[in-house]
């Protein structure tokens, strides 16, 4: 998954989209380009070209270990570039370029540097949530949510052992400050104690409705 990412953003060309047919491998196979290759889908973020979800990573019948699991992955990390390309534009200067693409390749670099080693895919997650706030101040925090929530690597997403590919539990739901609100938030406080000699009182808050800031 790591080798098929790193090889689809060396080779972005001007004119490419985000819905591009791109296979790995396909000159191995002597297909073109936009052929199938050796991964079970070519890359795009069509879903009607490639559906993976993170579920997909528990189907030992069609999902093989651990090439189709990096697969998965790597799904994952083509939708979150062409998130941010769309967002900041592409620069083909891959030394020194500061778009979407130059972006994108900075957080999964700098989130392999900081996800535990044996990482699981929310591992991975979390990580790149992580480097987005160390390297852009956590600017992309509801995009990032966003692009791996689609996949099924949402907030309520379990890795279960990273050891293990039969316990993972996709989600695709957004944390409460990526959720946009349909209602006002309700305030509402509990206090332990109605009186208190040292002048000390404290309170329990119980608010509700996608409460952002306290």
């Amino acid at each position: 998954g790591w080798s098929d990412f790193f090889g689809l953003m060396l080779t972005i060309e001007p004119g490419d989209l985000a819905t591009d047919v791109r296979g790995i491998g396909t000159y191995a196979t002597g297909a073109p380009v936009t052929g199938t290759g050796i991964r079970p889908t070519p890359y795009s973020t069509n879903f009607a070209v490639n559906g993976a979800t993170y579920d997909d990573v528990n189907n030992a019948g069609n999902i093989s270990q651990p090439h189709g699991i990096g697969y998965v992955w790597c799904t994952m990390l083509w939708d979150l570039n062409w998130a941010l390309c769309n967002q900041y534009g592409v620069d083909y200067d891959f030394y020194t370029g500061t778009c979407g693409n130059n972006m994108a390749m900075r957080l999964v670099i700098e989130g392999l540097k900081l996800q535990p080693c044996s990482p699981g895919f929310v591992d991975g997650r979390d990580a790149i949530l992580l480097a987005d706030q160390q390297l852009y101040g956590g600017a992309n925090q509801c995009l990032i949510w966003e692009v791996f929530a689609q996949r099924g690597l949402g907030f309520s997403a379990d890795q279960g052992q990273s050891s293990s590919r039969s316990d993972q539990v996709e989600a695709f739901d957004l944390p409460p400050s990526c959720q946009v609100p349909t209602s006002a938030p309700v305030a509402a406080f509990s206090n332990a104690l109605l009186s208190s000699c040292s002048g000390e009182v404290n309170f329990t808050a119980s608010g509700s409705s996608n409460i952002e800031i306290w």
